[in-house]
């Protein structure tokens, strides 16, 4: 269905958002989603191919307005293009119909640094993005047809992260509207499926675009740039940009009640989400594995889709994140999920039990692990709900747990328990530059 209206729709269901008083339980979903995102961002910009990101950005780095995972304060542009291309290069951060945090927070935390904002500002901002993300990428989600040729997830990712960039300062109806038409232009369109294909490479994702396009969409329209009127609208709204081949807003508002945060899901290991419930289950299967005993054998079964994830050679990193085959060989050789997981002496490590992995096409989904002695150790694996993927993923304070296990290593304990405390356990008056003056080093 063609709707006329949706973009006058979204800008006051966001601008309502911003206005009112959040429940507390979304509020401490927002909060969560933003300790996620730095943990991500804090261990993405260590990896040796995230670095070149920071290489390339160099010369537009500009006035001091924002602060990078590496530690340094750039421009809020630059700032937010290295966030977001770190928050998501371990393919660790949180889903929902893609990748809301890497993009949306990166964006309204640069842009509300610079400004001045608080907590409070951020968190209203995250929420009203990740609103966005997913009003837009579910009502235009392509049929599975046209999903294997472009998904239309990510490319709505530059608006929703510019609303939100938008909202930690200003929420009105009118500026929104403005930073809307602008980013609609800014986006990236389409984005074609290639990461089907292998290898991978190590920049798989536009996140970080999404991301500095978002700040560029919020000066732009600051500045007096006018944009596309009514982006979402007509027979060549910005789902057909996207490339999807259906439209369904009325249907997508009706259904999304609560707020869409709470749908977010947290990832328990860096990989594609896709592969998280596999790997779920096969971590507790190889806890009841007898002491002393060896793995012969390990197979991950499933329908058709699973095969897009069979393939063992790894070419570079950012393919480790879709090999079940080196996923369960990194769960079974006992490597602790984070960013040893993508090193390549880990990966070497592991040879052998990546031979040991098959993946196979059935339609009941399940892990076994067949044991030196013949003796299989077999469990189901439940199907996740991509629309609401938040029950399969980490709870809050696993996610709490995540960040104090990645972080501590890297700004020491007693920074990085502070740098959590100010995120999940204040009053939210605080100044966005006293929270991230814990990421300076």
């Amino acid at each position: 269905m063609i709707t006329d209206g949706a973009t006058h729709q979204l800008l006051e269901r966001c601008q309502a958002m911003a206005g009112t008083a959040l429940p507390e339980e979304v509020r401490r979903r927002a909060r969560h989603c933003l300790l996620d995102h730095l943990t991500c961002s804090l261990v993405g910009a260590q990896l040796d191919y995230v670095q070149p990101s920071f290489t390339a950005t160099a010369p537009l780095s500009g006035q001091p307005e924002a602060t990078t995972a590496d530690g340094r304060r750039r421009s809020a542009f630059t700032t937010a293009y290295l966030n977001g291309e770190s928050a998501n290069a371990l393919d660790y951060d949180d889903t929902l119909l893609g990748h809301p945090g890497a993009p949306i927070i990166a964006a309204a935390l640069a842009v509300g640094e610079r400004a001045g904002a608080t907590l409070d500002d951020l968190i209203t901002a995250i929420v009203v993005g990740y609103e966005t993300h997913w009003l837009l990428a579910r009502a235009a989600s392509p049929s599975q047809a046209r999903a294997g040729k472009v998904r239309g997830d990510g490319v709505f990712d530059a608006i929703a992260a510019s609303l939100a960039a938008a909202a930690v300062t200003d929420a009105s109806a009118q500026r929104l509207g403005r930073v809307m038409g602008v980013a609609g232009a800014q986006s990236c369109v389409p984005y074609v499926a290639k990461w089907y294909e292998r290898p991978v490479p190590s920049v798989k994702n536009n996140a970080g675009w999404n991301a500095a396009a978002a700040v560029l969409a919020v000066d732009l329209a600051d500045s007096g740039a006018v944009g596309l009127p009514d982006v979402l609208d007509g027979p060549a709204g910005f789902w057909l940009m996207a490339g999807s081949d259906r439209w369904r807003w009325d249907d997508t508002l009706a259904e999304t009640v609560e707020p869409a945060i709470l749908r977010t899901g947290f990832k328990r290991f860096p990989a594609c989400w896709h592969t998280q419930q596999y790997l779920a289950v096969l971590a507790s299967v190889l806890q009841h594995i007898p002491e002393g005993r060896a793995i012969r054998h390990i197979q991950v079964a499933g329908p058709q889709d699973l095969q897009k994830f069979a393939e063992t050679r790894i070419t570079g990193p950012a393919d480790v994140a879709f090999s079940i085959p080196t996923l369960s060989a990194l769960l079974a050789g006992g490597v602790e999920p984070g960013p040893a997981w993508v090193h390549p002496d880990t990966l070497a490590s592991i040879t052998s039990l990546t031979q040991r992995v098959m993946v196979s096409h059935t339609q009941q989904r399940s892990v076994t692990v067949t044991l030196d002695d013949e003796q299989s150790l077999r469990a189901n694996v439940p199907e996740a709900d991509f629309a609401y993927p938040h029950p399969f993923g980490l709870t809050e304070r696993e996610v709490r747990d995540k960040f104090d296990r990645l972080v501590s290593p890297l700004l020491g304990a007693d920074t990085a328990g502070a740098l959590r405390e100010s995120v999940i356990d204040t009053d939210g008056s605080q100044k966005l530059s006293e929270i991230t003056a814990a990421m300076h080093r």
